[in-house]
Formats: C-alpha cells, structure tokens, sequence
C-alpha cells in the first residue's frame, strides 16, 4: 500500500504526534508512505529516521493567508503528482481541505481525521456556520470521516457535515508500557519538588489550551503545590509575563517541550487541563496510562476519557473558581487521588491503547482501497 500523509504541523502537537505514529506502524507493516508537512522538526526528524518520503510544505501556517494557503494547496497537488499514493490520509483542518481538492482533482481517495472540528464550540455562530459549510463541501469528495471521539461525530452529523455512513470513530491511543514503568524520582529531586503537591499541565501553549485560567487558579489555591507547564508556543511569553506579574515564580515552573513526559507525569501528583475547546487530549490520555488524577474541562471529548467524580473531575471552562475548588479539593485527600487515578488508569489500558487505534485506521485504509478498486 502506498500512503501519502498531509498535516499543517505548524506546532507540534496532537494532529503530528498522530501522524508520527501512523507512519511508524505502516512503515514496519511494508508499506511505502510520504509525508506532505510543514517542517515541524521533531515530524520531520521522525519521518526521515523512518525512511519516509518528505515533502516539505513551509507554506502551512495555522492563521489564513490566502497566498500562502493557495501555495500550500499547490505544494500538495505536485506532491500527491509525485508520489502517486494510492491513498491520501489528511489531518487538521488546513491541510484536511488542501489535501481534498487536490484529491478531487487528480481523482484520488482521501481520508480525513478531524482532531477537533473547526466550527465547534468557542467561535461565533456565523464563524461555525461558515467552517461548517466547507466541510460540508469538503466532505462531498472524502472516502471516510474519521473523528476522534464520538462528540466530534455526533457534532459533525448535527451540523449535517456528512452523511452517517460516511463517518466513524477511532479513539487516539498510546503505548502503556513506558506510563507503567516510569519513575519520578528523579525528576521531583531536579526540581526540588519533594514536599510538595505537584500539578502538571501537558499541552501547547495557545488559545485553545487557555493557560491564563489555569494560573488564575492557582493564584487561588491554598498549601504547598508547584505546577509544571510542559509545553512551548505562541503564548509562552505571554504566559511568563503573567506568571511574574501575579507574583508565581516559586509556585510554576516553565519547563518548556520534553521528551520525558512519562517521567514527569509520574513524578506529579494531579493532572489539569484548562482547555476551551479539545478534540482527545494525548496529554489527558497519557496521564490516564500513568494512573494520574485528571482535572479538565468538560469540552470536546474529554468527558468520553474522563468521567466527571468516578476516574477524574470536570469543571466549566474559562471558570477559575470551578478549577481551583476541584484542585483543592485534590490536593487535600492524597487517598481520593490515588483510589480515582487507578480507575483511570485501567480505563485507559481498557480503551485508548496505541496498538487499537493503528489497527483499526488500517482496516479503514484497506475498506476504501476495496471500495474503490
């Protein structure tokens, strides 16, 4: 089989992390594959170790540009020429309509998984209205609608963007094994976090993520605690400012991106994520196989990873009051933490594993091969 990946990837995050793992997997099953990105180093360091075929798309960007977008379309078009996949999988909304109307043009099969809606809950209804009818268009020429969770599908079909036997679910996954075996040690000795209450927040820093919430509430919170922001972005100086201008240094520590996150969330005590719109969370997911309590808001499909008093706590977002009183609550009954932070765990190795969700989007890309043999 021959694959051809297309993501925006201006940031790493959950649409590349997504692709990295689909092309490993296709790669030692024998397939050939190429990648269309943006060149997001840490993607493009993984697809060159793996072999696969690059082609570079600096012309992604996340903001519209309406020249830039028509020379990333542009850009795909030649390389979907090139390389002639037989079948095309796009990822995030930018690259998802650029890859289709190149695909509609050379007479293609594209798949599209959608890490979140562009018209969901947050924008103005005309915004939605406005995304929503694109993709409706977009959807015209798609093989298969793949969501990551069932309140994007059931979103999708309520704004009448596809027909229901078009589009299907897969849930993001992620490999137990290094959430089961890391230690924490070291990482609360480097950091002098030994007799504290460690909170962790996992995530990009931009809009959707809302990190100013997040430290408004811990502005608020009473006791020893320390919170960890594991991430980079366009608001990082932003959020640096805010943190002096409330007086935070001794309680938040910017550690920027890492690669030892299972390290890092095992040396924590709770999870939280402040988001104002989501698609899965990895971050929360990831947390989940570490058997860490998570705090979250209730958007997207988060509350299908986390249920809200059983395996974790839901607040409203944008609401630092309902945050911080969850987060309290938590930082006072180390009992309640470790007993919920179990279920989550076992729920996550039930439910969200890697190994499910690669097999199951192969099994998608052979259907749409038969369907248009």
């Amino acid at each position: 089989m021959k694959v051809l990946y297309v993501v925006t990837a201006a940031g790493w995050g959950g649409a590349p992390m997504h692709v990295s793992q689909l092309m490993e997997y296709m790669v030692k099953k024998g397939h050939e594959v190429g990648l269309t990105a943006a060149p997001e180093p840490r993607l493009m360091k993984k697809a060159k170790s793996l072999g696969v075929k690059i082609f570079p798309n600096p012309h992604f960007v996340r903001p519209i540009k309406i020249w830039k977008d028509f020379r990333a379309l542009w850009t795909v078009f030649q390389t979907i020429r090139q390389f002639n996949p037989e079948i095309v999988h796009a990822h995030s909304t930018k690259a998802g309509f650029a890859a289709r109307f190149a695909c509609a043009i050379l007479r293609k099969p594209v798949i599209f998984t959608v890490h979140g809606w562009s018209f969901t809950e947050g924008r103005s209804i005309w915004k939605r209205w406005l995304l929503a009818l694109a993709e409706r268009l977009a959807a015209e020429v798609t093989a298969k609608v793949i969501c990551v969770s069932e309140y994007d599908r059931n979103l999708a079909l309520h704004w009448k963007v596809v027909q229901p036997e078009q589009i299907m679910v897969i849930y993001n996954g992620v490999d137990p094994l290094p959430f089961l075996k890391a230690d924490g040690t070291l990482i609360r000795q480097e950091q002098g976090l030994e007799k504290v209450t460690v909170l962790t927040f996992i995530g990009r820093l931009d809009p959707p993520k809302d990190p100013f919430t997040l430290l408004e509430a811990v502005k608020k919170l009473a006791g020893e605690i320390v919170l960890l922001i594991v991430g980079d972005g366009e608001l990082r100086l932003q959020v640096k400012k805010t943190i002096c201008e409330h007086r935070l240094e001794s309680r938040v520590r910017l550690l920027g991106y890492r690669t030892d996150v299972h390290r890092i969330l095992a040396a924590s005590d709770i999870f939280v994520l402040s988001s104002r719109w989501e698609g899965l969370p990895y971050a929360i997911i990831e947390a989940m196989m570490a058997g860490l309590l998570v705090v979250a808001t209730k958007v997207g499909g988060v509350p299908e990873l986390i249920e809200d008093g059983v395996t974790g706590f839901l607040v409203p977002p944008e609401n630092s009051d309902a945050l911080a009183k969850a987060l309290q609550k938590l930082i006072a009954d180390s009992k309640l933490r470790q007993r919920m932070g179990k279920n989550e765990r076992e729920k996550a190795i039930r439910k969200f594993t890697l190994s499910r969700m690669l097999w199951e989007t192969e099994k998608v890309y052979w259907k749409v091969l038969e369907l248009n043999g």
